[in-house]
């Protein structure tokens, strides 16, 4: 009776092992099927070949539940799906919580249930080849968002040897940093996640509302509110000896209103217009979210970019020429990018393979027939008023020397206009050329007034940099023995004819969209979505853009 008392009970993973080819059949059989109704997405088929991968390399058995089975190795696991939100990822895409759940029921299996177990066991393996695969090249295909072929362009990831490697190492708890971007920008922002994710709500819970630009002498009911909040975000002192119940907006509030505006890159005019309004009125999880859709655009872009590198960061209207990527002393420029939303700077990934000294600007035939012709209807000497000369495209040098048919000729493109090099040029005395199927180009500008503005997206598409002789000094001293100093360049930029200066050594130039940026000084900025692009990556993540809602504005606070 003893005897068949024992074997009445219900065996478990720990008291036998079921037979070889009976897990193996299973295990065949459900990734076959591409299906593993365990997991919130059942349908497995992007990751089939990779898993049946792994399990052929561990002879088509248990990884997780077999007889070697290691409770801290499937803890471990486990873990790393659960901190998937440290890299801006959401732990509900790779079922953390059901798994943790469900493990602790296959652990009371029966050794017969081979298919229950084969559903356990490759919904982790499932699981986690989900998170290696979107931690390294992002969720979202950046072609779908018309990103051109260089994003997301990755050479392929070995995420079965990798698996495999760190179960017989245990060693999975190192899996993320394995796999993500090694971009510092990346590591940089990961840390202001967690920092402002560990912030407290402070006093942005309540809105500040102003029905009307608040300008020095108004009253306003929340005037209290927003003395503590100018606090709360370090642009004024606390002190005891102030009353918090204010009745008109006083000059020591307007200063502090000044403080806040100067921080964020605004007029500081101590007015609360709308702009000053977002700002002050932006919410810890709207920043949140800022954050991670710049993570996300990160995982497109090649791990191996070193410096010389000069980045465009579009929303920030903002250049930075680094050494290398950890340099500290890079240089930084304003920059006028492509007008919000008909002329949009494109994103693009080129090298500079050129400069131009007092170039001559080959007008594009959009611009020629929207804005020039209308004007040389009216006025025929305008193209001289403006320096600017109709070429023949055929030759593409013979300026023409006949007005008959012009028009027409022009309509058809058989003649370009081009200006030439002046102080009435558009693209100043210098632009860099890294060729692009989009045609944009960064170049100098002979109206730099427009650089005193806050938000700075006035061009046709290319961009303008604040200080072009600073940037081709860069440029230029990366060349392998180069003789162009400051002097040079200078003469370059003041002479009467276009030079052309092939380089040795292209330099990579990256233009990104990334509403969150930390510099060099490890502050974290937030800028404007001025193209829409965070909202339809929200859209295309299926996240719902409420805590983007008032992200319109642009911010620059210090990391937390």
């Amino acid at each position: 009776m003893l005897v068949l008392f024992f074997f009445a009970q219900p065996a478990t993973v720990a008291d036998a092992t079921p037979g070889n080819n009976e897990i193996g059949a299973a295990i065949n059989s459900l990734i076959a099927g591409g299906q593993n109704p365990l997991l919130v997405k059942a349908d497995f088929s992007k990751q089939a070949n990779d898993l049946a991968l792994l399990y052929q390399a561990g002879g088509n058995q248990l990884l997780w539940l077999g007889e070697n089975r290691s409770q801290s190795l499937i803890d471990s696991a486990l873990a790393v799906l659960a901190n998937a939100k440290a890299d801006g990822l959401n732990p509900i895409d790779y079922d953390a919580d059901s798994l943790k759940r469900n493990f602790e029921l296959a652990m009371t299996l029966p050794l017969n249930a081979v298919d229950e177990l084969a559903k356990f066991d490759t919904a982790l393996s499932i699981s986690l080849l989900r998170f290696i695969n979107d931690l390294h090249y992002g969720r979202v295909q950046p072609q779908s968002l018309d990103y051109p072929a260089p994003f997301g362009n990755k050479p392929g990831l070995d995420s079965v040897h990798l698996i495999k490697q760190a179960i017989e190492q245990q060693s999975l708890a190192n899996l993320a940093q394995q796999v993500q971007p090694k971009f510092r920008q990346y590591q940089q922002l990961k840390q202001a996640l967690a920092s402002y994710r560990q912030a407290p709500q402070a006093s942005v819970s309540q809105p500040l509302v102003f029905q009307q630009s608040l300008r020095p002498g108004d009253s306003h009911p929340q005037l209290a509110e927003l003395r503590q909040r100018l606090i709360t975000l370090g642009a004024m002192a606390e002190d005891t000896q102030t009353s918090n119940s204010e009745n008109t907006y006083s000059e020591r509030l307007q200063e502090a209103v000044k403080n806040f505006q100067e921080q964020q890159g605004l007029k500081a005019d101590g007015i609360i217009g709308k702009e000053t309004a977002a700002l002050l009125n932006q919410s810890l999880e709207q920043k949140i979210s800022q954050i991670e859709l710049s993570m996300e655009r990160l995982r497109w872009l090649p791990d191996d970019i070193s410096g010389p590198l000069i980045i465009v960061n579009i929303p920030a209207f903002q250049l930075w020429a680094f050494n290398a990527l950890d340099d500290p002393n890079a240089i930084t420029m304003k920059v006028i990018v492509g007008k919000a939303l008909q002329n949009q700077t494109p994103v693009l990934f080129e090298e500079m393979q050129y400069l131009e000294f007092m170039p001559y600007w080959n007008i594009p035939k959009s611009i020629m027939d929207k804005e020039i012709l209308p004007k040389l209807y009216n006025d025929f000497g305008y193209l001289q008023n403006q320096n600017i000369e109709l070429v023949q495209r055929q030759t593409d040098e013979n300026e023409v020397d006949s007005w008959d048919g012009i028009f027409d000729d022009i309509r058809r493109g058989k003649v370009r206009a081009r200006q030439r090099p002046g102080r009435k040029n558009p693209l100043g005395k210098v632009k860099f050329i890294f060729p692009n199927k989009e045609d944009v180009y960064l170049h100098d500008t002979s109206t730099h007034s427009l650089f005193s503005r806050s938000r700075r997206d006035f061009s046709h598409g290319c961009v303008r940099v604040e200080d072009a002789e600073k940037l081709a000094e860069f440029v230029l001293s990366k060349q392998p023995e180069s003789d162009w100093d400051i002097t040079a360049i200078q003469q370059a930029m003041s002479g009467s004819k276009t030079r052309r200066v092939t380089l040795k050594q292209p330099i990579p130039v990256l233009f990104l969209y990334a509403t969150s940026y930390v510099d060099q000084d490890n502050q974290i900025h937030f800028y404007r979505d001025i193209y829409q692009q965070d909202a339809a990556l929200e859209k295309a993540l299926g996240i719902s853009s409420e805590n983007n809602s008032l992200a319109t504005a642009q911010t620059a606070t210090p990391a937390l």
